[in-house]
């Protein structure tokens, strides 16, 4: 990731704030909610200092976001086939500390990045069905 020490610093900074709120937050909505400043930050900053891997972050971090309001959505709606536990959220947190001690190292992101797809799609239908297989893990 190219990008200056101080944008480093910015997301650095925020992606810690988010990771206190989220072991704060009591529901997994406000846990959803917090995450969301993630994505939101890096846009923010691949604006004023273009970089690829940023934009990769960005789309990943955002999807995440839409996979995991999604699927909380669902379930207020009555679709509870597929559920959201606190073994989502503990994981969703470990990814996103591990994220930013890559961005802090100037590390490739590329693996963190791939943990977050996969735990995204335990969200979807045939991600369950392969968690529940015991294929795919959380």
């Amino acid at each position: 990731m190219n990008i200056s020490d101080n944008f480093r610093e910015i997301i650095l900074k925020d992606i810690n704030y988010v990771v206190a709120k989220m072991d704060k937050s009591g529901t997994f909505e406000e846990k959803v909610y917090y995450f969301s400043g993630i994505h939101g930050m890096i846009q923010r900053i691949f604006n004023l200092e273009y970089d690829e891997e940023l934009v990769y972050a960005f789309f990943i971090l955002r999807e995440t976001y839409n996979a995991f309001s999604s699927r909380l959505h669902a379930i207020k709606s009555g679709q509870n086939e597929i559920p959201i536990n606190n073994e989502h959220f503990e994981k969703l947190i470990i990814i996103v500390k591990e994220l930013a001690k890559k961005i802090e190292k100037k590390e490739n992101i590329d693996d963190t990045l791939k943990k977050l797809l996969i735990l995204s799609y335990t969200t979807t239908g045939n991600g369950y069905y392969l968690l529940q297989k015991g294929l795919l893990k959380i």
